[in-house]
């Protein structure tokens, strides 16, 4: 089911929804000075169908205060308590809600699982409130209210191909060729949370990298091409963006006070392993702020892909383009 399927069940006071993680394919690191978490650049992104987030949000007079627990364990509510908040201003709610999540992407770990799970929190909430079908294009106030818990969570509530848009930080979707049939393995070359979380490093990376501005400026030619191989399902133009936006953000990390370096001996074992594959033009490759490799193939080519990884990652995951943000039923309590 695709963004423009949704549909409300408007005063239900309570609403699930999953959304799949998104990998930006042009890279998108920095916030805009003196704004509420927006981009200093826009974004070019894949949404997939697997891993991501599962969200129940339930509205109750009889709860005192907001909750929230994360894969089975309470968790820190404040930044749930801040989507509630714009939820209930715009619907005129006034009850506290309990909310549960199941992640199947690991948390905080550079596999974008703020992505998911902001997006699938602020439509579950929306629904739950009774906000309405956010249409297609989606209501802006429900962009806004997700890209304040996570700047690139915009991305998860459409299908396929989304871009974020560096002036008004709208998203909106790409569409590709019936026939461009991509997919994106994931080498999984690390365990635990990440060392410094993004947020802080696009902070000192903006502050601290002398190559900051210069990644800045480059940028939108590289946006504009990304776009552009996209809708002319160029599988080989795409790979070539994303590698050189990929490489562009990491220099910039390096850069900053203190070095920013997501990357484990297990990256560049996982790089290392796809050279043959990627000297033929059968893959190319993206690393977010995290350690883990992204593996952008032909759907014909997934398998040879993931083969090639295993040997030397810890876990491989093959996804595929998938739905955005989507109302589903809440399974039973066993």
């Amino acid at each position: 089911m695709g963004s423009s399927e949704i549909r409300s069940q408007s005063g239900a006071g309570q609403a699930t929804v999953a959304a799949g993680i998104n990998i930006a394919l042009v890279k998108y690191w920095g916030k805009a000075p003196g704004t509420d978490n927006r981009p200093s650049v826009g974004s070019l992104s894949l949404t997939l169908d697997a891993p991501g987030t599962e969200t129940t949000v339930r509205f109750d007079a009889a709860l005192p205060a907001d909750t929230f627990v994360l894969d089975g364990l309470p968790a820190p509510v404040a930044p749930v308590t801040k989507v509630l908040d714009d939820v209930r201003r715009l619907a005129g709610e006034t009850r506290r809600a309990a909310v549960t999540s199941r992640n199947t992407v690991p948390t905080a770990a550079g596999l974008a699982s703020s992505a998911s799970g902001f997006a699938a929190l602020g439509l579950a909430a929306w629904h739950a409130a009774g906000l309405g079908d956010p249409g297609t294009p989606l209501d802006r106030r429900l962009v806004e209210l997700v890209r304040r818990g996570s700047g690139s969570a915009p991305r998860s509530l459409l299908p396929g191909f989304a871009r974020i848009d560096v002036e008004t930080a709208g998203v909106e979707g790409v569409p590709a060729p019936p026939e461009f049939d991509v997919s994106l393995v994931i080498a999984l070359c690390a365990v635990g949370p990440k060392a410094v979380k993004s947020r802080d490093g696009m902070a000192a990376s903006a502050e601290t990298s002398p190559y900051y501005p210069a990644w800045v400026s480059s940028h939108p030619a590289d946006l504009a091409a990304g776009e552009a191989a996209v809708r002319a399902g160029d599988f080989g133009a795409l790979g070539e963006v994303m590698e050189h936006s990929t490489l562009k953000m990491h220099a910039c990390m390096l850069a900053t006070r203190p070095p920013l370096r997501y990357w484990t001996p297990g990256t560049l074992a996982a790089l290392d392993a796809l050279g043959a594959l990627h000297a033929l033009g059968r893959v190319f490759t993206t690393m977010d702020a995290g350690p883990h490799v992204k593996a952008l193939c032909r759907r014909a080519d997934e398998a040879v892909v993931a083969e090639t990884l295993r040997p030397v990652a810890r876990e491989v995951l093959i996804a595929r383009p998938g739905d955005g943000a989507r109302l589903v039923e809440p399974k039973a309590a066993r």
